[in-house]
Order: structure tokens, then sequence, then C-alpha cells
């Protein structure tokens, strides 16, 4: 047996004890986000692990379709750490070289990026995905993403201007700095609503979860504002305290000092799976009643579905992100959802179902202004 085979199987064994306690009720499959979608889910690799298959839990893709939300081990009425026993196992796959999968290639190379530079190149990325075999799905999809990276190798935004006057510390994340419109779209909204931003100098990415815990942020000083809640969890956990921007919009909005306007009257918000999702639909929900919009609630998929994650573009949109999509289509509703990463794999759903349904990152359907400014804005559109 070589030195690798002993190892997993002594690291295996140490995890049949810690999940001994499991009797399969399930409850962890269902609160995964996708458990769903999972052939081999939370259940099954806790199972796995009771029964010391070391060969197939060293050939288990699905625990790269984690995303660390945490929602299983909150869930064992028994007390298991599920969601640390997926980590060990991917720690086990790295070091055997064991199953493949999309998230699997997109996690080692977004990693060894990440070790060499502070930010991800999505063109380099993507082209070293398409090496092993890895293509989006649809060609599409392949346009998409090619000539959103090229953009943004050829043009960064500029960063906005400091003011003494209410200076916030703005942390962009490498998606942010990769995705020119979003980008605008979070610092246009941020300044709307009367916040001075800052960048730090050492911003880099987040080290997104899905990716490599070896891969984290600079530890920063003072508070910082996010508007993704990847960024938003990974600098909490590095020592960062954390503020997202729209939780300081609403609260000015509904003091009446800025006024919100939205791109249309309803709208459908998803929630992926980084996100604490009752609180987050709450603040969606009052700053749609703040802008006179209505958000359709009455889909579960808001509360039960993964949109993909890293490698959605690459294995293609998930069973509760497709019914989600119909759901939009047929109330003519647009998607609006705070996360990057769940834009775009839910406009991947969109795409493969052929459905006209808009999806937009958050601060791209809200507006901010002063209450005079923003309405004078309004009535120009009108007119034109």
């Amino acid at each position: 047996m070589s030195p690798v085979a002993e190892q997993s199987r002594a690291a295996v064994q140490a995890l049949a004890e810690r999940c001994r306690p499991c009797y399969q009720c399930g409850r962890c499959r269902s609160a995964c986000p996708q458990g769903l979608d999972l052939a081999d889910g939370p259940r099954a690799v806790v199972r796995l692990a009771i029964a010391q298959d070391t060969e197939r839990l060293l050939a288990c893709a699905d625990v790269w379709r984690c995303s660390e939300c945490g929602a299983c081990t909150e869930a064992c009425p028994m007390g298991v750490d599920v969601s640390s026993v997926l980590a060990e196992v991917r720690a086990m796959q790295r070091v055997g070289d064991g199953a493949r999968c999309p998230e699997r290639a997109g996690a080692d190379l977004a990693a060894r990026q990440l070790r060499r530079r502070p930010t991800l190149n999505s063109l380099t990325l993507g082209l070293r995905m398409a090496v092993r075999g890895f293509l989006p799905r649809g060609p599409m999809t392949a346009m998409s993403l090619g000539a959103r990276a090229l953009r943004a190798q050829l043009r960064r935004p500029a960063r906005p201007l400091a003011s003494a006057d209410d200076l916030k510390v703005f942390y962009p994340g490498c998606a942010l700095r990769m995705d020119r419109e979003a980008y605008a779209a979070s610092r246009a909204l941020a300044s709307g609503s009367g916040m001075r931003l800052a960048e730090p100098d050492d911003a880099r990415c987040c080290g997104h979860p899905a990716r490599d815990p070896a891969v984290a942020p600079p530890l920063l000083s003072g508070t910082m504002l996010t508007a993704c809640p990847a960024c938003e969890r990974t600098l909490a956990a590095a020592g960062t305290p954390t503020v997202p921007v729209w939780g300081v919009l609403v609260e000015r909005a509904r003091r009446g000092e800025y006024q919100l306007s939205a791109r249309s009257g309803r709208f459908v918000p998803y929630v992926g799976c980084l996100s604490d999702r009752d609180a987050t639909l709450a603040v969606m929900a009052e700053a749609a009643e703040l802008a006179g919009a209505e958000p359709l609630l009455a889909h579960p998929s808001l509360h039960a579905s993964c949109c993909g994650a890293l490698g959605g573009a690459y294995r293609g949109p998930t069973r509760g992100v497709i019914e989600l999509v119909r759901f939009a289509a047929e109330r003519h509703a647009p998607i609006v959802t705070p996360c990057l990463l769940c834009r775009d794999n839910v406009r991947l759903a969109a795409r493969h179902e052929r459905a006209d349904v808009d999806v937009h990152f958050w601060p791209e359907f809200f507006r901010a202004a002063p209450a005079a400014a923003l309405g004078a804005s309004l009535a120009a559109e009108e007119t034109a």
C-alpha cells in the first residue's frame, strides 16, 4: 500500500469515529442548498465515512460542490460537524489526486493563480480550464464569459475619489474588479446614497471557499463595506469586520435622506448559498418597499437551491435554478440576486431554458439618489 493510501485510510478511520453518532436521518441533505441536485450529498458522504469506504470517498466529486455554508452542520440533530467532514474529504482528494470535476479543476487553478498574484485573471483561468477539457455549457455562455474576461484585461474601472466626509472603505474583491459593469453599478449605488468610498491598496480575491481555504485575503484594519456575500464571509473569517453596502443604503433610505428606485415594478429575489437567506431577503424586501417594487417570494427555490457556484458554467444549471427561472418567466419578472456568481449562473440557466428573463446583480436593479435629483432623472427618462 502506498504512503498516500495509508494516510487516507487512517484519515477515514478518524472520520468514521466522528461520524459514528449519525443515524442517516437526512436532515443534512434537506438543509443543503443543492442537496437535491447531488448524487452523493452530505448524508451519502457521512455514510461512506462510517463505512470507511476510502475508495469511493476519494472518487466523490460532489464534495467539491459544497460552498461551506454550514447548513448541514447546523441541521444535524446528533452534533456531527458534516461541513468539516466534507472539507477533510476534499483535503484527502488534493493529496491523493482523486475525483475530477469542474469545481475541483476551477478551485485548483484559481488557487495557483492567487498564490502568485492578488486577483484572478479570468481569461487565463478559462483557457486553462478548456485545456483540461472543461468547456462552458453552450456557445453563448463561452462567448459571454470570454468577452467579459477580455474587457477586464483591456480596461479596469477608475477608483472612486476618497473624501474626508463620511469615508467608508470598500472591499471590491476580484469578481467586481473583473466585472466592469457590476463594479460601476456598485460604486454608483453607494455614491448615490451619499457614501464616500475608498479602496484598500491591498484588496485582492476574497478567497471564495469553493476555491481553496489556504488562499485568504490579507488582514485589514477597520470595517469593510462589501457588495458580495463571499467577500463578506471570508473577510469576517480572516478577522476583518464587514458591513454590506446595501444595509447602509437601506438604512439611509429609511431615514428619508435618500430615495430608492427600481428597474421594474416587481422582481423575483434569489439568495444563494453563501448568504443568510432570512436576513438578506428581509433587506431586499425592505429595499423593494422603499423603491415601490414588489418582491415575489412564493417559489421554494428562494430557500432551497444552489446556483452551481464556481463550476456552474461548466456543469450546467441546477434543477432548482431551472425551476426558479421558469417561475420568473411565467410571471414576466426579472430575477435579482446579491451575488455575482449567482447572477452569472442563473443567466446560464435562463439561456439553457431559452427563457426571456433578465437577471440582475442587486446594484444593477436598484438606484439611489437624493429625492429631488432622482425625481428629475426619472422625469427626464420618461420624456426621452
